[in-house]
């Protein structure tokens, strides 16, 4: 059962990453921002979420979110996929889970301070929550 839920994680991360992609792309003007292979309420308000990215709250350690967002999300899939097949320590794709969510915090909190919507980080960082949740299932 472990496999499936870190498989799940996996392409949960991996999607997360996508879309960080999609929103970085977007926002420097590479990608229109209605693409088929995103649903259409991730879909990004060309005003609000846009806009995120000019605050305080749009850059960690000098890094764009999205850029951030999409490597580490990748990393984060792939460490959950080796967890998966015993390739690494389950403690590692936790610490991970770990980081991300005290990160999600402080961005979702950015979103709250900023007054904006973002639905494409909404389901980001929801989608860093289930994973999380499922570590949790598979560590306890």
């Amino acid at each position: 059962m472990n496999f499936y839920l870190y498989l799940i994680g996996a392409l949960l991360a991996i999607t997360g990453g996508a879309f960080s992609f999609y929103f970085y792309a977007v926002s420097i003007g590479r990608m229109p921002y209605r693409q088929w292979w995103v649903p259409r309420i991730c879909q990004i308000d060309l005003t609000n979420c846009v806009a995120i990215t000019r605050t305080k709250y749009g850059q960690i350690f000098g890094i764009t979110n999205s850029i951030s967002g999409t490597i580490f999300l990748i990393i984060y899939g792939y460490t959950l996929l080796t967890a998966a097949i015993g390739w690494v320590d389950p403690l590692l794709p936790f610490i991970m889970g770990v980081f991300t969510i005290l990160i999600g915090l402080y961005l979702v909190y950015g979103l709250f301070k900023l007054k904006t919507v973002c639905p494409l980080c909404i389901t980001i960082h929801t989608m860093s929550l289930v994973i999380f949740i499922l570590q949790l299932i598979i560590v306890y």
